[in-house]
């Protein structure tokens, strides 16, 4: 099945101080703009974000791999989102591996830049229900977390999840069910 999308593809990840928690605070955002057609990347885009972590437990910030000195040096989630403007563009479809907390986390970096994130298409491409989908189709009963799911399309095992690493991952699933491999 050869599909050809309208637009191109952005997949964008976050990582996070706190987890899905309503009160988190975007740390990393990583972006990778697939072709439409080849679902070839074409760019690429990851930045820490000057966050203050200081509420955040230390063993949360030991599991994430985040160093809070390097993280209190980063651009501000305005000039990420300026960067990132200027990387992408605005016209493509945004798409991540689960859109709820990135779509969420998106908005407050644009928001912060006085970026309005109306000026995106509204349509989410959200990676996770599709993959999950695919694989129950094919037979799968294992559980629904993501690194089972990479596992199970054949993806090797992530170590300290990287917001650039993880749109990589996603992009290969994405290629993986729709080219039938």
């Amino acid at each position: 099945m050869n599909i050809v999308f309208p637009k191109n593809i952005l997949i964008i990840d976050f990582e996070s101080s706190l987890g899905g928690a309503k009160n988190t605070e975007p740390v990393q955002i990583g972006a990778i703009l697939l072709d439409k057609v080849t679902l070839e990347e074409k760019k690429s885009f990851s930045s820490f974000i000057k966050t203050d972590l200081s509420q955040v437990p230390p063993e949360r910030l030991a599991l994430k791999g985040f160093d809070p000195k390097k993280i209190l040096e980063s651009p501000t989630a305005a000039a990420v989102a300026l960067k990132f403007i200027e990387t992408f563009g605005k016209n493509y479809f945004i798409s991540s591996w689960v859109a709820d907390l990135d779509r969420r986390l998106f908005k407050k970096i644009m928001s912060s830049a006085g970026i309005d994130d109306s000026e995106f298409d509204y349509h989410i491409y959200d990676l996770w229900p599709v993959a999950y989908t695919y694989l129950l189709q094919h037979g799968y009963t294992g559980s629904h977390g993501s690194d089972h799911m990479f596992a199970e399309f054949g993806l090797p095992s992530r170590g300290i999840h990287d917001a650039l690493e993880d749109c990589r991952y996603a992009a290969q699933v994405l290629r993986k069910i729709l080219q039938n491999e």
